[in-house]
């Protein structure tokens, strides 16, 4: 038992975040999510159509455990709603599209020049 944890304090460790890492992960965050809605807008574009993704309700029999009268486990077929998450392709306006992707590109580079403001704010306070 004390060897595995021995083992597994390091990951624990370095799971950490740093004071300085937390503020320069915290400065990018915005320009993940707009770099992640590139991406997409890109896809859509390119493709000619949207991707949506839709939970749907679906029926499937497995192996289920029972109690018997006599109070023994048994095991028989039973049906279990699961949900599954379906990609559906959409209908897109491609124009509308690629004046979203415009406004976004103009959105990141101007974020661009903020988060190097801000990075270098986070290397200021927090030097390593």
């Amino acid at each position: 038992m004390r060897p595995a944890l021995l083992l597994v304090l390091p990951l624990a460790l370095a799971a950490c975040a740093t004071p300085r890492e937390s503020c320069l992960s915290s400065v990018s965050r915005e320009g993940r999510v707009i770099d992640a809605l590139i991406a997409e807008t890109r896809g859509n574009v390119a493709r000619g159509y949207g991707i949506e993704e839709r939970e749907e309700l679906r029926t499937r029999r497995q192996l289920c455990d029972f109690r018997r009268a006599d109070g023994t486990i048994g095991r028989r077929f039973c049906d279990r709603v699961v949900t599954d998450e379906v990609r559906v392709p959409v209908t897109l306006d491609i124009e509308a599209e690629k004046v979203k992707l415009d406004q976004l590109l103009a959105r990141r580079e101007a974020l661009a020049r903020a988060e190097a403001a801000a990075r270098a704010q986070c290397v200021a306070r927090y030097p390593q």
